[in-house]
C-alpha cells in the first residue's frame, strides 16, 4: 500500500491488568481508560465511539477528520497497522455497518500487538485513498500516529463473516462488500480467476511472487471484461455523446494477498484453482475487497493444472500464430531507446523458454507473428534457437528465418515475423506506415506508428503437399495506458483511432486491389473484441465502427468488406488472451478476410501465460509464462 504522509510517531504500548476478565471494555469507559495513555490536547479532542459507528453505514466515516476512541480486538496483522473488530456480541447489529476498522500505524506495530488482543486505539479518523489512484474508493482507518493500549490478552477472535455468492451485488456495485471492511470474513470456497502475481526482473529474466491473486465465489462465473467504459474508475466526461456504453466493473472479484499478514506464506497458484476455507480480514486495496488469510490456519489449495499442447495440424493444414513475447532484449545496452539489459544466463533462459512454448505448445506454427522483439539480431537468435531444439527433440526439421523492420518505439520494441522456410515460400516482407504523422491540438508532430505494421505475403506447403496463398499483416497497437486520464486521455484516445483507421486503409487497399485475397490481421492489438467505450479499435480494424454517439473518439469506415474477427469461433469462456486484474479480456486478435475465413478450420489461445503465477518465469525448464500473453493460433486449410 502506498506510504501515508504524517504517519511518523511509533504506536505506543502501555500494558495494563485486563479488566473485567478481559471481557470487551465499552466505550462508556474508554476515556477513563486511556487517560495514562494519551496526551491531554489528545484526549481533549477524543470522541468515544464503537467501531460500527465510526465505519457508519456507506463508503465513508461520517466522522471523517474527527479524533476518537475505540476498542476492539486485534485480528490481524500487516506491515504497516493491524485490524481491530468488536468482539462477538458487542457490534451494533446493523447489517449496514461494518464491525472492523483498519488501525494505520505506518511502521511495523509493536511485537505484542497481536491477534485475540484487546486494545484502546485513539487516533484520527482518515478515508485512505492512494495519491497515485486519487479516483478510488476509500479504506476508512484510524491513523496520525494512534495511540494503542493494551487492555487483554488471548481472546477468542470475532466468528467471521461468511461470504456467500449473493454477496455479489452488481446493482450496488464495487462497493457491495464495505459493509464488512476490515472484519473478519471466510470463502468457503473460492475459485482463482487469476494466478499469483508477482514482480519482473527483466536484467535476471525471473519472477518472484507477491502472493496475490484473484477470485471469485465458487458457484460464480469467471470474471470477463464487458463493454464499455467502467465508471468506477473513471466518470464520464461531461460532454461525452448520449449513449456511450458504461459498465461498472467486475464487483463480483475478490482479491487474495496470501502473504499479507507476517508469517503467511505465499500461495502461488494457477487460474481455475480452488481455494478453500480461506479466512482473515478484509482490506480494500489496489481498488479491490482484499482477503488477508491468517497465518495460522492457511487455506486448503487444489491447484488447477492449465491446458496441455494445441492439436498438430491436420496433414491438410497448417497454423498462424502471433505472440507477444513481452519486452523480448537481448544482452546489449542500446543508446537512445529505454531497452532492458539482460545478462548472458537470462537471455539464454529467454531464448529457451520461448522456443520451448514455441514447440511443446503451439507445435511450431508456419508463420509466427511476434510482437514486442527488440530488434532483428535478437529475433534472428529465437530462430536459430528453435531450429536447432527442433531438430534435437526430432520433432520437425524447422528452418526458422526472421522478418523484422526497426520503428519508431522510444522503449526499443518491434514486430516481426517468423517464418518457417521448410514449409513456407517468403513472396514479400514490408513495412507500412512508419513515415505516418500526426499532431494533437498544439503539441509537437509524432509518429502514428510505434510500432508501424508490417506484411507478410507467403506461399505455405502443408504436410500433405497442399499449398496456398496468405497475407500476414501483424500490427501492435498504441496501449490502454492513460486512456481514461482527464488530461492525456483525449490525446491517447485520438492516437488510437488514427492507429485503427490506418490499418483499416491499409487493408482496404489491399482488397480493393484483391478481392479474393487471403488476408490475415494478426497482432496484441490492446483493444477489446467490442467497444471500450473510448474507441472502438478492433471494430474499426474489421470495418464496423461503433456509432458516433456510442464513443468519446469516434472514427470512419474505411474497409469494405469487412473482416471476421476469428475470437467469435470459441466460446465465450475461451475468448481472452490476457488476464488483468483477475478479469479475462482479448487483446490479441485475428480478422480475417472473406476469401480465407472458409479456409480457417479452427482459433483459438495456447495456454500457459496469462494464467500461470509469475514464479514460473523463473523455470527455464517449463514453457509457461515466457510472456504475460497467450498466443492466438488459427489452423487454415490449403486448396
Amino acid at each position: 500500500m502506498p506510504s501515508h504522509l504524517a504517519h511518523r510517531q511509533p504506536v505506543t504500548d502501555v500494558r495494563r491488568a485486563p479488566l473485567r476478565a478481559l471481557g470487551y471494555v465499552s466505550c462508556a469507559v474508554t476515556a477513563a481508560l486511556l487517560a495514562g495513555a494519551a496526551g491531554p490536547a489528545l484526549l481533549a479532542q477524543a470522541r468515544t465511539l464503537a467501531i460500527p459507528e465510526i465505519q457508519g453505514a456507506g463508503p465513508r466515516s461520517p466522522y471523517e477528520g474527527s479524533v476518537v476512541a475505540t476498542s476492539g480486538v486485534i485480528t490481524g496483522r500487516k506491515s504497516n497497522g493491524f485490524f481491530i473488530q468488536s468482539p462477538a456480541g458487542a457490534g451494533d447489529g446493523n447489517p449496514a455497518t461494518s464491525d472492523g476498522l483498519f488501525v494505520f500505524t505506518s511502521a511495523a506495530p509493536a511485537a505484542t500487538l497481536t491477534p485475540g488482543t484487546l486494545v484502546l486505539v485513539t487516533g484520527r479518523v482518515l478515508e485512505f485513498i492512494p495519491a497515485a489512484d486519487p479516483t478510488s474508493a476509500p479504506l476508512t482507518e484510524i491513523a496520525e500516529s494512534p495511540s494503542v493500549v493494551v487492555r487483554g490478552a488471548g481472546m477468542s477472535l470475532p466468528a467471521p463473516q461468511e461470504l456467500r455468492a449473493d454477496d455479489d451485488t452488481r446493482a450496488i456495485g464495487p462497493e457491495s462488500l464495505e459493509r464488512f471492511e476490515g472484519m473478519r470474513v471466510r470463502v468457503a470456497s473460492l475459485t482463482t480467476s487469476s494466478g499469483t502475481l508477482g514482480t519482473v526482473s527483466e536484467p535476471n529474466a525471473t519472477g518472484s511472487s507477491n502472493g496475490v491473486f484473484y477470485g471469485v465465489v465458487t458457484s460464480i462465473v469467471r470474471p470477463f471484461r464487458v463493454p464499455g467504459i467502467d465508471v468506477t474508475r473513471q466518470a464520464l466526461p461531461t460532454d461525452a455523446p448520449c449513449c456511450v456504453p458504461v459498465n461498472r466493473g467486475n464487483p463480483e472479484l475478490l482479491r487474495v494477498d496470501s502473504d499479507g499478514q507476517p508469517g503467511a506464506a505465499a500461495i502461488n497458484l494457477t487460474t481455475g484453482s480452488v481455494v478453500r476455507n480461506l479466512v482473515g480480514p478484509l482490506d480494500y486495496s489496489f481498488r479491490a475487497y482484499t482477503v488477508l488469510p491468517d497465518p495460522v490456519t492457511p487455506p486448503e489449495v487444489l491447484l488447477a493444472p492449465l491446458p496441455g499442447p494445441t492439436r498438430v495440424p491436420a496433414d491438410d493444414e497448417f497454423t498462424v500464430a502471433s505472440f507477444n513475447l513481452e519486452r523480448f532484449f537481448d544482452t546489449i545496452d542500446d543508446p537512445g531507446v529505454g531497452d532492458a539489459v539482460l545478462s548472458s544466463a537470462a537471455y539464454l533462459t529467454r531464448l529457451r523458454k520461448a522456443s520451448l512454448h514455441m514447440r511443446a505448445l503451439m507445435h511450431l506454427p508456419s508463420i509466427i507473428a511476434v510482437q514486442e522483439v527488440e530488434n532483428l539480431g535478437t529475433l534472428q537468435m529465437l530462430a536459430a534457437f528453435l531450429n536447432r531444439e527442433a531438430r534435437d527433440a526430432r520433432v520437425l526439421k524447422t528452418r526458422y528465418e526472421a522478418y523484422l523492420q526497426e520503428g519508431n518505439d522510444p522503449g526499443g520494441i518491434d514486430v516481426g515475423v517468423l517464418v518457417d522456410r521448410a514449409r513456407v515460400e517468403v513472396l514479400q516482407f514490408t513495412q507500412e506506415g512508419r513515415g505516418e504523422t500526426f499532431r494533437f491540438g498544439t503539441g509537437a508532430t509524432e509518429p502514428v506508428h510505434d510500432r508501424p505494421p508490417v506484411v507478410l505475403q507467403a506461399r505455405v506447403r502443408t504436410d500433405g503437399g497442399a499449398t496456398r496463398a496468405i497475407t500476414v499483416v501483424v500490427a501492435h497497437m498504441r496501449s490502454l495506458i492513460d486512456i481514461d486520464s482527464p488530461t492525456a486521455g483525449p490525446r491517447v484516445r485520438f492516437k488510437r483511432a488514427l492507429q485503427a483507421e490506418s490499418l483499416a486503409a491499409l487493408v482496404d487497399r489491399r482488397l480493393r486491389a484483391d478481392p479474393q485475397e487471403a488476408l490475415l490481421v494478426v497482432g496484441d492489438l490492446n483493444a477489446f473484441e467490442f467497444s471500450d467505450g473510448y474507441v472502438d479499435v478492433v471494430g474499426t480494424m474489421r470495418g464496423v465502427p461503433a456509432p458516433r454517439d456510442r464513443v468519446l473518439q469516434p472514427t470512419r469506415d474505411l474497409l469494405d468488406p469487412d473482416l471476421v474477427n476469428l475470437g467469435d469461433l470459441v466460446p465465450a469462456w475461451e475468448r481472452y488472451s490476457y488476464v488483468f486484474d483477475g478479469v479475462a479480456q482479448a487483446l490479441d486478435h485475428m480478422l480475417a478476410s472473406p476469401a480465407l475465413v472458409p479456409a480457417v478450420t479452427a482459433f483459438g489461445y495456447v495456454r500457459g501465460n496469462a494464467d500461470a503465477p509469475e514464479v514460473w518465469r523463473s523455470d527455464a525448464g517449463r514453457p509457461e509464462r515466457i510472456s504475460d500473453h497467450d498466443p492466438a493460433l488459427a489452423y487454415v486449410r490449403a486448396r
